[in-house]
């Protein structure tokens, strides 16, 4: 066969066993970095009449064995530093890129090579085998989960599913394989894992995290029945599933229960809690937060103005550090115009009608902030309120800030959206510990603003719109320009902000 273009051997058996011979004297950064090299080509080589899937397996030991050898590098420094440090940043990419290669090499023999069904459920099986290592590499060195392999996730699904080997049982000489022996349990492994989000965790509890998820993915139910507090939704065109809506479309995508994983999680929660801090919030969040509603204790709501979204939360940090700034330079004690507005609310069976409030913080008589404002009621678990609003568009995963004129402001995250049959809605925050402001930053050539939390004694973190960054990109703040920062470890990430913790040279 003619010599494929760039690559270092033909797409024969004896030509690519011979490149690999030699491989095993290098380290596992050097011979990485030749397998990189290779996978690159091969996930966008021109079939013809190769047989591209004989020669991935063929690759696949050497590229899993240099995997794990660049993963095990990387956990002692992650482990004793809390993220990557700058000398393995390179490293860690290539761990991820890696991987993410090989798994799209996959998904370009099983979606475009003729195959049997036997040897495309292996490819396709293979494929996904190996978006799942992808994402534990990226959890561990806090990237954002790629949205290729998800797409190509997707389409891997639609042709098990089109061509009936989604249940197919499926034989493996891959040792770290075998403990999933179909396409329909590995997809579920990684939809849960997707939904677990360990970045918080340790190197050693993420890869817990990550066998857990695939001891659990028999427990999950697919099926059509909803359950709002356990049932969610893939839908095979967003990056990772989501709760499900009693009126989902039909043929949207996968819909799956997760009931069973939440009673198997709160049964070992007395041996994980205790020595684990993210588990507890893992359990509450896939259970609907229950165990937190249920400890909304029964107080006369306490009243707060409200801002939603970042772009809206910056704008009113920014207005609230002018006016009271302009009030501490003019000796003036904090207007209080409105306090009255802002006392206990009586508790009846619905909390009031709420609607839009002028909060009397002007910097110049007549000049008010229009605010909307939310009513509170606390949970016995610190940093959880229970809120009712009238705001439409309020959604979960959203940031948002809670203020007054008495107390400082805080900032939460939208937990839960609960459905309410009056006009306001009821909301579930968990707020930040710290004091968030309003800052402009600059990453690479991009400018835009942030919301930074800042927390005595402790690295400060910072909620950035969703984009492109990597741990260790550099940042400039506006309101410590002689300073330098990174983006040191990913916290949390959705589609309204990514959080990360920063780090300061």
């Amino acid at each position: 066969m003619k010599k494929a273009e760039q690559l270092p051997f033909s797409l024969e058996t004896e030509s690519v066993s011979s490149w690999l011979s030699p491989l095993s004297e290098l380290d596992a950064i050097s011979s990485g970095t030749k397998l990189y090299a290779v996978l690159k080509i091969l996930y966008r080589i021109r079939i013809g009449d190769s047989d591209l899937l004989s020669i991935l397996d063929l690759l696949s030991p050497s590229i899993l064995h240099v995997s794990d050898n660049l993963y095990s590098l990387l956990m002692p420094t992650i482990a004793a530093e809390g993220s990557v440090n700058p000398k393995s940043r390179k490293i860690a990419r290539l761990g991820s890129q890696l991987l993410r290669s090989h798994c799209l090499a996959y998904c370009h023999a099983a979606i475009d090579q003729p195959l049997t069904q036997d040897r495309k459920a292996h490819a396709i099986y293979s494929g996904l085998q190996l978006a799942g290592l992808t994402m534990r590499m990226n959890t561990l060195i806090s990237e954002r989960q790629s949205t290729t392999l998800w797409q190509k996730t997707a389409t891997l699904y639609r042709i098990a599913v089109e061509e009936k080997l989604f249940h197919s049982a499926i034989s493996t000489k891959v040792q770290a394989f075998k403990p999933l022996q179909s396409i329909e349990s590995v997809l579920l492994r990684n939809l849960l894992f997707a939904l677990f989000e360990p970045y918080p965790a340790s190197p050693e509890r993420i890869s817990w995290y990550y066998n857990l998820a695939g001891k659990c993915a028999e427990l999950i139910e697919v099926e059509d029945i909803f359950e709002p507090s356990s049932t969610y939704c893939w839908d095979t065109c967003s990056n990772k599933p989501r709760k499900a809506l009693p009126n989902e479309p039909e043929g949207t995508g996968l819909v799956f229960d997760i009931e069973t994983v939440t009673r198997h999680l709160l049964e070992i929660a007395p041996e994980i809690e205790p020595h684990d801090g993210y588990f507890f919030k893992l359990r509450q969040k896939l259970s609907g937060h229950q165990e937190i509603l249920n400890s909304i204790m029964l107080s006369k709501p306490k009243a707060q103005y409200l801002a939603i979204g970042l772009t809206a939360i910056s704008g009113s940090l920014k207005r609230l550090e002018r006016i009271f700034k302009i009030n501490r330079i003019s000796g003036q004690p904090a207007p209080a115009a409105s306090i009255h507005d802002l006392e206990l609310a009586p508790l009846d069976n619905d909390f009031k009608s709420i609607s839009s409030q002028y909060m009397n913080l002007s910097q110049r008589p007549g000049k008010s902030i229009v605010t909307d404002r939310i009513h509170l009621q606390q949970a016995k678990i610190p940093n959880y309120y229970l809120g009712q609003a009238k705001q439409d568009g309020i959604a979960t995963g959203q940031p948002i800030l809670l203020y007054n004129e008495q107390t400082k402001p805080k900032l939460g995250i939208i937990r839960e959206s609960l459905s309410n049959a009056s006009p306001s809605r009821q909301v579930l925050i968990e707020t930040i510990p710290g004091e968030p402001k309003s800052v402009s930053i600059q990453i690479l050539s991009n400018h835009f603003e942030a919301v930074t939390i800042e927390v005595l004694n402790r690295d400060s973190s910072a909620f950035l719109p969703p984009g492109k960054y990597s741990t260790g990109d550099q940042l400039i703040r506006s309101d410590r320009p002689e300073s330098r920062y990174f983006l040191k470890k990913l916290i949390e990430e959705n589609d309204h902000f990514m959080h990360y913790l920063l780090a300061s040279d």
